[in-house]
Formats: structure tokens, sequence, C-alpha cells
């Protein structure tokens, strides 16, 4: 399975594709700091698993999707490697950047919030400690697995744009919606803004998870709902990845 990612990675490698784990979460936290000031920090983790976050995967898988796709996958049928490594091969290079990203990402809000507070003297309403910030790129982590394999998959159904549009579209209202009810797990678009609910103190709304914020009820700041959320967020990206590379292996006969 190695020889296959560092396929996908050499594919990779001086594309626009490579960039975009490093390009997209400065934008949140660039926005972030711009435009929000005291909010900075939640506003930036908000923006970027609300909007940024999907928007980035859906672009990498749709890139990584394409090299093949556009030529009817006839490169990889007249070499003698197994089309379900294939498969495997794209999902970890999608899981390598996301892990990039989150890194960069957490990088950049420490730095940023740190030098906001120092230099400019800059006081927070609201400001995780660092622990609970690596807590949720953490979870972040685990609950936005789930987006490599199925970005792939609709991307290889129905297209690029249309898998785009169809991902970001219902994602965010998925996720401003189900993630406020005690169902949030039942699909996996709901499971990320209910966690950092708990973790960072954050409604998908963007609002501090506090008494008075519009949709804020006490239920989501229960803890009993980690392990749960992490544990449907394992399950929804299994079965997306095996359901994605049975599909897939059906393209070596065709």
């Amino acid at each position: 399975m190695r020889k296959y990612f560092l396929a996908e990675r050499m594919k990779n490698r001086h594309t626009s594709t490579g960039k975009l784990p490093v390009f997209m979460p400065m934008i949140s936290i660039i926005l972030a700091a711009w435009l929000t000031g005291d909010y900075f920090t939640i506003s930036s983790y908000n923006w970027w698993y609300m909007i940024l976050l999907p928007g980035m995967l859906s672009l990498v898988c749709s890139a990584v999707g394409n090299r093949d796709k556009k030529m009817e996958n006839r490169g990889i049928q007249t070499l003698p490697v197994k089309i379900s490594s294939v498969w495997d091969g794209k999902i970890l290079y999608g899981i390598q950047c996301l892990g990039i990203s989150l890194l960069v990402f957490l990088g950049a809000a420490l730095f940023t919030g740190n030098g906001l507070g120092q230099i400019a003297g800059q006081v927070f309403c609201i400001r995780p400690k660092a622990g609970e910030q690596f807590l949720a790129v953490v979870v972040l982590f685990v609950t936005s697995l789930w987006q490599v394999p199925f970005c792939l998959f609709l991307q290889q159904l129905i297209g690029t744009i249309p898998m785009i549009l169809l991902h970001m579209g219902s994602y965010i209202l998925i996720s401003a919606e189900l993630s406020l009810h005690s169902f949030f797990m039942s699909l996996p678009g709901g499971i990320t803004a209910r966690l950092m609910c708990m973790i960072l103190k954050v409604l998908p709304n963007g609002l501090a998870a506090e008494p008075g914020s519009q949709t804020f009820t006490p239920e989501l700041l229960d803890f009993r709902g980690l392990p749960i959320g992490i544990a449907a967020s394992v399950f929804w990206f299994l079965t997306f990845w095996l359901v994605g590379r049975k599909w897939y292996e059906r393209k070596e006969g065709q």
C-alpha cells in the first residue's frame, strides 16, 4: 500500500494540490484575525471546519481523482497493479493532506493568537487553552477522515463540480442543523460541529456556546457525546472507504 501512496504523492508533488493544505488554513487565520478581533480564535476554528476544510478536501479529492479519471483509468489498467490498492493510495494521500492542513492551522492559530495578545494587546472574549486547541485538532482529524473517501467516490460518480457543490452545500446544512440534536451522529456531517461545541465552546453558527446565544442548549456541552461522535466518525470513514474501494475494483474488468 505504501508504494501506491508514494505514487500518488509523486503525481501531486509539483501541483497546486500539494499547496492547498498550507494555503487554505492560512485563509481562515488571516480572515479571522482581520475581521473578528476579540473572537479571533473561535472564529478561525469555526470558519475552518465549517467551510474551508470541507472545501479544501473537495478540491484535493477532485484533483486526485481526476488525474486517472480523465484518461478513463487506462493508465492504471495497463499496469500490473491492483486497482483496489490504487484507491487505497489515493485515500492515504488525501489523509496526508488533511493531517498537514490541520498541523498548519494549529501552528498558525497558536502563533497568531499569541501575537495578537502580546504585540497588539488584543483581549480575546473566548480563547481556548493550547491543550484544548490541540485536542480540537486531533478530534477534527478523526471526524474529518470520512470526507476523503466520500469526496473521491462522489467525484468518480458524478464529476468534480457537482461533487464540490453537493458536498459543500450538504455539509454546511447538515453541520448547522443536525449537530444541534441528540442524533447528531446519524450522518457524518453533523459530528464535527457538535464535538467542537464541547471542546472549543463554539456553536455551529460561530457564536459562543453559552446561555443567551442563539441555538444554545446545555446538552451541547455534554462530553458524553465525545466518544460517541468519534466512534461514529470512524464507522463512517471505514464504510465510505470500503464501499468506494469495492466500486473502484469493478473498474478492473471494464
